[in-house]
């Protein structure tokens, strides 16, 4: 089975001093002192001037990037740093998953940094927690009538990913958006 981001992340992290001679905080001093703050700058900069390997100088970038914390944190901390001052859509999360799952219960849910998949084979659905309300966006064939569906924006998936709706209230968790949800699974099945 394949290494989980996280994992191959912790394990460098665990190995960072072995591997280079400095710790993990020695090396967030040094990349301060080289003026830099943008990842791809300090990936590249890591790659030229100290010889790191591209994967290696992508996670130190990462990780310095993001305030010296790991960037693929547990998968509770992920969802719950989505909820941060967004609360108050916790409640329609939690019952559009709860109906989710009674209604496809192989799908396997995982939180990223920005939004959270459910995946059959792959990825067939994605919920992004935005301020005023919850986008469930799915893979359906064909392009977004207008209706009901959107094109997908602002979640942050897979561009396959192509069908949104805006969830606002839990009433508008429906049979028919469960059922479309389902065709979406049944195709990455």
């Amino acid at each position: 089975m394949a290494k989980t981001s996280q994992e191959i992340e912790t394990e460098f992290i665990e190995g960072i001093k072995k591997q280079t001679g400095k710790s993990l905080g020695d090396w967030m001093s040094h990349l301060k002192t080289t003026g830099l703050s943008k990842r791809n700058e300090l990936l590249n900069w890591l790659k030229e001037n100290e010889g790191f390997r591209h994967q290696d100088a992508s996670l130190l970038a990462g990780i310095y990037v993001n305030g010296g914390k790991p960037v693929y944190a547990k998968s509770s901390d992920l969802l719950e740093n989505q909820f941060n001052k967004k609360e108050h859509l916790r409640p329609l999360y939690d019952k559009l998953m709860e109906k989710i799952l009674k209604t496809l219960p192989e799908t396997r849910v995982e939180a990223k940094k920005t939004y959270v998949s459910l995946n059959a084979k792959r990825e067939y659905a994605a919920i992004g927690i935005k301020s005023k309300e919850i986008r469930l966006a799915i893979d359906l064939e064909g392009e977004p009538d207008g209706g009901k569906f959107v094109k997908q924006t602002g979640i942050g998936c897979m561009p396959r990913i192509s069908h949104m709706v805006k969830l606002t209230e839990i009433s508008q968790i429906t049979n028919d958006l469960l059922e479309n949800t389902a065709i979406a699974f049944v195709k990455m099945k």
